[in-house]
């Protein structure tokens, strides 16, 4: 007999999810509290209940994909969450970007109900998670990840494991911090070439076979293992650079608080004394403004 899913938040992520477990032959059923996504799971073949205790009668798995915090708790542990009435022991995933402070909260009170949650982020979009090519990025106990993982690998491509409840939303939230901090940077940096003169395809195309697109291969090791010498590009040379930047943005009246934030970074690296050494250890100074070291 087929696994019972109840999956809460059928939107378009969510609904290309539980799609997915359903052509994996489980029995997904699900909740939304929108007409549209009701309408879409209907056509994919999920039924649609009114609550989430609803839905999760006698499941034995119970996902979730919503927008925030409060909607994951209400989801689970509201007065009709689904573990009102989901089978006793059943395994929880939740896919939201949410705070990892909240998502344990609720593991610890599903725990507590003799229930396990699991956080379960995803890399990826909508588009591919139709193509079973997003990842999921899970935290919470690993025994019962790997017993129930099934769950998991029937809608995703990679799936990697990152510690106890909370990891996987930390390893998201890293992941989002970089994603689009290099989007800025790349949109300020492409702006500022435009509005001084130079040609956009030119330009793109020169930047596709630079290192700027290779800076987590060639960089990111050296960064991990704190790897300063040999030098390859001193601190205080790029520091010097960024100061060039900087000008030149002003003579473009161009806006670049990117850039800006940068140098203060490189800056605050070279008050420490740390100019001689390779750019990378800018890491010295984010890591003394998070407390790790003096």
């Amino acid at each position: 007999m087929a696994k019972k899913i109840a999956f809460l938040g059928l939107g378009n992520m969510g609904g290309a999810v539980a799609a997915n477990m359903k052509k994996a032959g489980f029995e997904v059923v699900g909740y939304d509290p929108s007409p549209a996504a009701q309408e879409m799971a209907r056509e994919a073949g999920i039924p649609v209940f009114d609550s989430p205790a609803e839905a999760a009668r006698g499941a034995d798995y119970v996902c979730s994909s919503v927008p925030r915090g409060e909607h994951v708790r209400d989801a689970f542990l509201g007065e009709k969450g689904a573990l009102l009435t989901a089978k006793e022991g059943a395994v929880c995933f939740d896919f939201s970007t949410i705070l990892p402070e909240e998502s344990i909260a609720v593991a610890e009170e599903a725990a507590a109900r003799g229930f396990h949650f699991l956080d379960a982020p995803i890399s990826g979009n909508a588009m591919i998670a139709r193509d079973k090519k997003i990842g999921f990025m899970v935290g919470g106990d690993k025994a019962v990840l790997d017993a129930h993982r099934a769950v998991l690998d029937c809608a995703c491509e990679l799936l990697d494991y990152f510690g106890p409840n909370g990891s996987g939303l930390r390893m998201k939230l890293i992941t989002n911090h970089l994603v689009s901090s290099q989007l800025c940077a790349l949109a300020e940096g492409f702006t500022l070439g435009v509005k001084s003169g130079l040609d956009p395809e030119q330009m793109m195309e020169y930047l596709y076979s630079s290192t700027v697109f290779r800076v987590m291969h060639t960089r990111g090791r050296g960064l991990r293992n704190k790897e300063y010498e040999p030098v390859k590009f001193a601190l205080a040379l790029m520091h010097k650079d960024l100061g060039l930047i900087r000008e030149f943005a002003r003579a473009n009246g161009a806006s670049a608080p990117v850039i800006d934030a940068v140098q203060g970074a490189f800056q605050g690296a070279m008050d420490m004394g740390l100019g001689p050494l390779d750019q990378g250890v800018v890491r010295e100074w984010f890591e003394r403004e998070a407390g790790l070291r003096d």
